[in-house]
């Protein structure tokens, strides 16, 4: 009997938390203890109880334990027939004054180390981790896949994941990685998904890699891919099936928090006159709604939106050859016309029109999207027709590198980190909405609100194509309450 995938927490409250283990070697029911304290030692006991981890469930345990207090460190631990889980911390929401957190996505296992998390790990002033999707990937182990070969990180199984069992085999790969390990023990998760989780470039019909002949339904294709992410990520997810991904967390007076599903309510991608069709949908209906009662409704300082794909345009008219070549290949822009990316919200520009001029209408303010999936680094200022100066903008959207997944110096096989920035000032030139990109480093978005700002801070690692310890941060930006504008942060807190 062992606790081989470690133990994690999830989705906190400021009055409670999930806590999570897995037990390796079990029967087909096991009795499991769970302990929560306020010190690592475990004197302080807050909570104690029995739980079951089940062969249905692959063993996967969570706990959902509540009464506890709003910012407060806790510790927990998982014991089974004298076996003993690694030691967990974590952590509740607090409900006003402060909060950090990290935010992060695109975790190709075989693409490289998982330094990001490691980094992530060893802080200790974060009150949450958020995972914006691509947590795992559902690619089979080939060459073109990633340098797994080379750095000792196959994909398992080699195949790719289409049935239950596969997606739990890729999680159990996953949750082996020391880095994340500890991430996981040292902090709360809170996560949404993208499509990897599923399949690539996945709508609510099916996905771009998914071959019913080959892989049987779309529908039991999904339907086991959640299953397994609900068994190894803990979150307040419906149980539905399908299940209802979007939920909201709130820090408070501080700030609400939005979790977005961008993937099983979508139209298919398009591309040319298909793109501009004013029924596409990418939330769908009853999302769309949710966030903009959500939104105008909501009496915090700040609205804080997790969002898996970019929201911000990219005006690709002024984009040269040499310049939309690379950027399609990291899905921002399409390969032959370097056009809208099918895939982000310019892929759907009648939704974006549906949010952005409802959030006009209503008069929301003070919302900061926090995206993922293009694997690399942007600070934006978000207008309904993406052009400044006028009229301002509506939204900011900070957006994090990519754990591992490629980003630009993969795709052009040059050194991790290019000493010339041009392609990175063409785009800010071409587009004067995006006030700062990198497309070349691998890292995570930290954010820090207060009722004043919401600060965004991108840190770098020094690699991924070796374990590597080094971290830089490259970019600071704000949004600051009464402006609508984005503006350099200062080098210290106000």
């Amino acid at each position: 009997m062992t606790f081989e995938h470690g133990v994690a927490s999830g989705d906190p409250l400021a009055d409670g938390v999930l806590i999570w283990t897995r037990v390796s070697g079990a029967r087909d029911e096991e009795p499991v203890e769970w302990t929560l304290a306020r010190d690592p030692l475990l004197r302080d006991v807050v909570g104690r109880g029995d739980a079951t981890a089940r062969a249905q469930h692959d063993h996967a345990v969570t706990v959902d334990v509540g009464g506890l207090d709003p910012a407060t460190t806790y510790w927990f631990r998982f014991a089974a027939e004298g076996a003993r889980s690694p030691l967990g911390r974590t952590r509740t929401l607090p409900d006003g004054g402060r909060a950090r957190f990290a935010v992060c996505s695109c975790a190709k296992y075989s693409a490289g180390h998982f330094a990001a998390y490691a980094r992530i790990a060893e802080r200790d002033d974060l009150d949450l981790v958020l995972h914006l999707g691509d947590y795992l990937y559902e690619y089979p182990d080939q060459p073109e896949q990633g340098i797994g070969s080379a750095i000792g990180r196959p994909m398992e199984p080699a195949g790719p994941a289409v049935t239950l069992a596969d997606y739990r085999r890729r999680y159990a790969e996953y949750r082996r990685d020391p880095d994340l390990q500890l991430m996981h023990a040292r902090h709360p998760l809170v996560a949404t998904i993208d499509d990897h989780e599923v399949c690539e470039n996945a709508w609510r019909g099916g996905a771009k890699d998914h071959d019913p002949a080959r892989q049987g339904l779309w529908a039991e294709r999904r339907a086991a891919a959640m299953r397994a992410w609900r068994e190894w990520l803990p979150s307040r997810v419906s149980p539905d099936d399908p299940p209802r991904i979007h939920r909201r967390l709130s820090l408070g007076r501080l700030a609400d928090l939005f979790l977005l599903d961008t993937r099983s309510h979508r139209d298919e991608q398009a591309k040319g006159p298909a793109v501009d069709d004013p029924a596409r949908v990418m939330l769908g209906h009853e999302q769309l709604g949710w966030l903009l009662d959500g939104l105008s409704g909501s009496r915090a300082a700040w609205r804080l939106v997790a969002n898996p794909v970019m929201i911000g345009q990219v005006a690709t008219r002024f984009m040269p050859q040499d310049l939309g070549d690379p950027l399609s290949e990291l899905g921002i822009l399409t390969a032959r016309d370097h056009g809208p990316a099918p895939d982000q919200w310019d892929g759907y520009p009648a939704e974006r029109d549906r949010l952005l001029g409802g959030m006009e209408t209503h008069g929301v303010g003070r919302v900061v999207f926090l995206s993922g999936d293009v694997h690399t680094s942007w600070a934006v200022e978000l207008r309904r027709d993406g052009v400044p100066p006028d009229p301002p903008p509506l939204a900011v959207e900070m957006v994090t590198p990519s754990v591992t997944s490629e980003n630009l110096d993969e795709h052009l096989d040059v050194p991790e980190r290019r000493e010339d920035h041009d392609i990175e000032d063409e785009v800010c030139r071409a587009n004067p909405h995006v006030r700062w990109v990198d497309l070349d480093r691998h890292g995570f978005l930290l954010i820090e609100i207060t009722p004043e700002r919401v600060r965004g801070e991108w840190w770098f690692v020094e690699s991924v194509r070796r374990p590597a310890r080094g971290v830089e941060l490259g970019a600071a930006w704000c949004a600051v309450r009464g402006s609508p504008w984005l503006r350099p942060a200062p080098d210290s807190d106000p």
